[in-house]
């Protein structure tokens, strides 16, 4: 109950930044701002700003008036706006012509590819400018650098353009954990190292936390593809019995059912065993559990 509480006043900090920052002026062209306001607002499950924040608070400890919690928020916030703006991309015809976003219209399906390019790229400076707005300026060019690292070329946008190349091509598992390291773990990366910047903490520190998000993605991406690919057969068997996977280009077609499952495990039991030694770490743990409940 607890760890629900915590979870919900979080979500209302990460939403309300949000808002803030797209708080527009007259300045900006109606269909841009529509545009970018659908991108990011109703959003998913804001688990990069989530965990950014749980991590900080869990190295800091959870203090009463965090005086540097309005500029972790705004980290947080920083982070999501450039997830958003890489799923608008990516949602794009030239790279994965999606139709549907969160059960909507992809932004390029509602505004046209143009604005959509447009709103993304918005997206991208904002997301910048606003990790630019901590207040300690040190940590602030330490955490701008690290969110370029991984957006740019061998992080988020480099996974993107490996994804894009793979597209006519036989898919190997190296390549593919390769695109959701990048496409998934970049960012996630980003939070965990943003975070462990915001709280002081050491390198050995930093380098915990950033293995212990891009498993937890990592993880979470095989869950999602072992749930996307098979399919209940019309006999009734149990789920790892008779089941067929749709695409091939994926962790059940590659591995098979039992050994994806297994990765995903061990995956979990890492992330586990990596921040064990902490105190404060319900909420992480509790990461853990909520993907772990997913695995069938």
């Amino acid at each position: 109950m607890l760890l629900q509480k915590y979870f919900e006043t979080r979500m209302q900090m990460i939403d309300e930044g949000l808002h803030m920052a797209l708080k527009f002026d007259k300045r900006y062209a109606g269909q841009l701002k529509e545009a970018m306001l659908k991108a990011v607002i109703p959003g998913g499950k804001r688990w990069r700003p989530l965990l950014l924040i749980a991590i900080y608070e869990m190295l800091t400890g959870l203090k009463k008036n965090n005086k540097q919690l309005p500029d972790v928020v705004k980290a947080a916030c920083a982070v999501e706006l450039i997830h958003n703006a890489a799923m608008v991309h990516d949602d794009l015809p030239a790279l994965m012509n999606k139709k549907e976003r969160r059960g909507l219209p992809a932004i390029h399906q509602e505004y046209g590819n143009a604005v959509a390019i447009l709103a993304a790229d918005a997206l991208y400076t904002l997301g910048f400018e606003l990790m630019g707005e901590i207040k300690d300026a040190k940590k602030a060019n330490l955490a701008i650098r690290n969110l370029c690292i991984n957006t740019k070329s061998y992080g988020l946008i480099g996974g993107q353009a490996i994804d894009l190349a793979s597209k006519r091509k036989v898919m190997k598992i190296n390549t593919l954990r390769y695109i959701d390291m990048k496409k998934v773990g970049s960012l996630l990366q980003a939070a965990a190292e943003i975070a462990s910047i915001l709280a002081g903490s050491d390198e050995n520190t930093r380098q915990i936390m950033s293995t212990y998000a891009i498993n937890l993605g990592m993880a979470y991406q095989m869950i999602e593809d072992i749930e996307k690919d098979y399919a209940r057969g019309s006999d009734g068997l149990d789920f790892n019995e008779e089941f067929v996977p749709v695409s091939k280009a994926s962790y059940t077609g590659l591995l098979g059912f039992d050994k994806a499952r297994k990765q995903v495990e061990t995956l979990l039991e890492d992330c586990s065993r990596s921040i064990k030694p902490f105190p404060n770490n319900a909420v992480l743990m509790e990461f853990i559990q909520m993907i772990s409940e997913k695995l069938p």
